[in-house]
């Protein structure tokens, strides 16, 4: 028996849309972190290209890491702070739509009028919709189109939704305010949710902080002692027996690095996460938790 319910696949497309710049994105910085990764993995085993002493095998790793994660991170902050602009200036075209519309003018005509006024990052896309519908495309078809442009689900529902408005008919400048008051209240339910998980988002970035200081002052006091007192007893011999070998201070540099990198990753990854309800957010918060703690190490440990 066949299951009728198919799983989705995943396709880029699907959350970039035809965004070929995210491509090209992607290949750049995997085929770099890819490198640097291959780099450190030799430096682990002994054959180092460059001098250990100016960069290390951690390192190598490290920077692959934020290479993996840096470009597409920062690229999609960019991208949703495009479509949050856009977001903030759709309730006024609309509105003005409806006042348009109400005076008379047809839908056509008041597209085309709207996209002359200043509506920030707005304009060229309303620009390009009075384009479509000067070339004969219909206002369906134009609107539906600057859905996919714009490629959120706000916009997609607006859409939708003045389009069986304006096949059903009726009242149009009702239909542009009611869409309008929509999306005012959408941006409000997220700017609500916004403001409430981004008081767990700060718990999760201060418990991070407190974790490396706390890292930090197990070096500084316990093991600086412990290594300073190694050093001291370095070849001595207790009640005739040898002491063991001692303990390489890179590698406990390096496991603690470790821990903290771990914590930096996922305290990003969450902690953005829960404040944007994005996980490109988490991994531009991951970028930055990570960077934060190379520079720790390299200048306190």
């Amino acid at each position: 028996m066949k299951n009728p319910i198919k799983p989705k696949k995943y396709n880029i497309k699907r959350f970039y849309g035809k965004d070929k710049n995210i491509l090209i994105l992607l290949g750049i910085s995997l085929a770099f972190s890819i490198f640097l990764f291959l780099l450190g993995i030799l430096s682990l085993i002994g054959i180092n290209i460059f001098s250990s002493e100016l960069i290390s095998s951690m390192d190598f790793i490290v920077f692959g890491l934020l290479s993996a994660i840096g470009p597409i991170g920062f690229y999609n902050h960019l991208k949703a702070k495009k479509k949050r602009d856009m977001a903030e200036q759709l309730p006024d075209f609309l509105r003005e739509i409806s006042s348009s519309t109400s005076s008379g003018m047809t839908v056509f005509d008041a597209i085309k009028s709207a996209a002359n006024g200043d509506h920030g990052r707005l304009t060229p896309e309303l620009q390009k919709m009075a384009a479509q519908l000067s070339w004969g495309i219909s206002v369906k078809e134009a609107l539906e189109n600057f859905a996919k442009r714009v490629n959120t689900h706000s916009v997609k529902r607006m859409v939708v939704t003045i389009n069986k408005a304006l096949e059903i008919g009726g009242n149009t400048s009702v239909v542009f305010e009611a869409a309008a008051k929509e999306i005012d209240q959408t941006k409000l339910v997220e700017q609500q949710r916004r403001t409430e998980m981004s008081l767990y988002s700060i718990v999760i970035f201060i418990s991070f902080f407190v974790f490396l200081a706390v890292i930090l002052i197990i070096d500084n006091t316990i093991f600086r002692e412990f290594f300073e007192l190694q050093k001291q007893m370095a070849g001595q011999e207790i009640a005739g027996m040898q002491l063991a070998s001692p303990v390489d201070k890179n590698l406990l540099t390096n496991t603690f690095f470790t821990f903290v990198l771990v914590q930096s990753i996922g305290g990003g990854l969450l902690g953005g996460f829960m404040m944007d309800g994005k996980l490109s957010s988490g991994v531009r918060f991951g970028f930055i938790l990570v960077l934060i703690s190379f520079f720790v190490f390299k200048i306190l440990f």
